[in-house]
């Protein structure tokens, strides 16, 4: 992971208090661990949150819509613009959650008409459009109506925004965006932020990363997102994952205190998980006498703050 990347992540924060983004395999299992980290994350913008499980409810949802709706064009690179992406970012005051992934024009003409009829519903009319959808009978093996989609931006209680990028004849970017508790006009900016974050990401293959504030939760959903990744044998995942939880409490303790926390998963011809952000000079060489003679790295920069360092620590994965 390259210091340009680690600053780059930092400055995305701004003043919000924590950014996730995920753009790897989209296995099923990783609903739990958005759980987990919804769970992590109450508290951001928990005055304007109504609900502890709120959160993770509309992040499981629209993690599903990509997993039941992706479509499958030929002819792009794997890290290319027909890459699914999963963002999160936590406001001072709310959450806006944006997610992208190809459709087909045929699911894009059926997207379009149902988020335009339920972004003229309000909450009363979405509950009664959901409790409706319940009973209606549907064909076997389908999830009819679009429950999930309905239910989704009745939770997050912010007029969804999207967003349809042509991609071929048959096939088109999808982008949705969801606010939750008081974002403000950010929904409709953050979506439209086509320089961004999905582009970072795309740059440098990261399926995965996170900035911002830290706990015990936070640390528990990002290992598991990133042993998700992990092709390697259960044992050898297991022991990896030690190591890494116990780098992250080292690192948890050694950071500067003002500063974020900057974790990324990245792809490419060696996968490698990178934890770091700003230490004073003393702290780092402590670090650095921890992982003489192994396989762990660290890269370093000038520190945002006077008179620290950036250092990143990579552990091959």
């Amino acid at each position: 992971m390259s210091i340009h990347l680690a600053r780059s992540l930092a400055a995305a924060l701004g003043g919000d208090q924590c950014v996730f983004g995920y753009s790897g395999r989209f296995p099923d299992e990783h609903s739990a661990r958005l759980i987990e980290l919804g769970e992590a994350l109450h508290g951001s913008g928990e005055s304007t949150l109504s609900s502890k499980g709120r959160l993770g409810y509309v992040m499981v949802e629209a993690y599903q819509n990509i997993v039941r709706h992706r479509a499958f064009p030929l002819g792009e690179a794997a890290w290319g613009k027909l890459r699914n992406m999963f963002l999160l970012r936590c406001l001072t005051h709310g959450h806006v959650l944006i997610t992208r992934n190809p459709v087909t024009c045929a699911q894009q003409q059926k997207l379009e008409k149902q988020l335009v009829d339920l972004r003229g519903k309000s909450m009363n009319e979405l509950k009664e459009l959901f409790m409706e959808a319940i009973q209606r009978p549907n064909d076997p093996g389908t999830r009819g109506a679009g429950l999930g989609l309905i239910e989704m931006v009745r939770r997050a209680g912010v007029k969804p925004v999207w967003s349809f990028d042509q991609l071929d004849q048959n096939h088109a970017l999808f982008n949705l965006a969801l606010g939750l508790g008081d974002p403000g006009s950010q929904v409709g900016e953050l979506l439209g932020d086509s320089e961004g974050l999905p582009e970072l990401m795309l740059e440098h293959e990261v399926s995965c990363f996170y900035v911002g504030f830290w706990n015990p939760g936070v640390q528990k959903a990002l290992l598991g997102f990133a042993g998700g990744e992990d092709p390697l044998t259960s044992n050898d995942r297991g022991r990896r994952t030690s190591e890494v939880g116990r780098m992250a409490d080292m690192l948890y303790s050694k950071i500067h205190p003002e500063g974020p926390i900057i974790f990324t998963l990245q792809e490419g011809a060696h996968r490698t998980l990178s934890m770091g952000g700003d230490f004073e000079q003393g702290d780092l060489d402590h670090l650095r006498s921890k992982v003489l003679g192994t396989d762990v790295r660290i890269t370093t920069g000038t520190g945002a703050r006077e008179g620290t360092v950036l250092a990143m620590v990579h552990i091959p994965w």
